[in-house]
């Protein structure tokens, strides 16, 4: 619903979970990290690295933007 209404969303899509609608390549229009949870390094590695930091923190500064222009979105 987010999406629809041109609200920031943060997407991870874990591998092996198909990759349709609001997952598929391409359709939301922003890089959406594949991580696995089977390959060996654990979860807590990839949530404290540098890519979901910098994803984390373009997701932040997209929902202020929203809140500081009171609601009103434009597509990022």
């Amino acid at each position: 619903m987010a999406y629809q209404l041109g609200l920031p969303i943060l997407i991870f899509r874990e591998k092996g979970v198909l990759a349709d609608g609001v997952l598929e390549r391409g359709v939301v229009g922003q890089y959406m990290p594949v991580f696995d949870l089977d390959g060996g390094e654990a979860p807590d590695g990839y949530f404290s690295g540098a890519e979901y930091n910098g994803l984390l923190n373009k997701w932040r500064c997209n929902v202020e933007t929203v809140w500081n222009r009171k609601g009103r979105v434009d597509r990022f």
